[in-house]
């Protein structure tokens, strides 16, 4: 008998985990509105999406207003994502991506920054450095 409930609770912890966890959405551009900064998320090469710790999911016109949301709220998040120029509409997650700000990549809130999946020397300009998440947000922050 111990041993059916013993099963039966662990049965419930694993799905009260497993449902915790919530999964990316795709970004509706021209329909879906960006958390930060109010406006229509509608260029599909731009985009960043966090979900917090407790499921919600926020959308983004651009990462940078992610880095202008994290600097402004202390945001508990379990997963921060997005769009790679390279690859439009994809969602990814930050940390597999390389950013570039350059002017060349003319993005909606205008910090020129874009993201970049696996990014090839096309994709790139010439003499172009290549940032880590952490790198965009120390950066952008230091520009407030």
């Amino acid at each position: 008998m111990f041993d059916l409930l013993k099963k039966w609770m662990i049965g419930i912890v694993v799905v009260l985990l497993a449902s915790c966890q919530t999964e990316p959405e795709p970004i509706a551009f021209g329909k879906d509105q960006c958390h930060y900064c109010k406006m229509t998320i509608a260029d599909p090469k731009f985009g960043a999406e966090l979900i917090t710790d407790k499921g919600r999911i926020y959308k983004y016109d651009a990462a940078e207003c992610v880095v202008n949301q994290l600097a402004e709220e202390s945001t508990r998040y379990q997963m921060l994502l997005a769009v790679a120029h390279n690859n439009p509409k994809q969602l990814y997650p930050m940390n597999s991506l390389v950013f570039v700000i350059s002017p060349e990549f003319r993005s909606p809130m205008g910090a020129n920054l874009a993201a970049f999946y696996r990014p090839t020397t096309q994709d790139l300009p010439s003499d172009t450095q290549l940032l880590s998440w952490n790198e965009v947000r120390q950066l952008l922050k230091n520009q407030k």
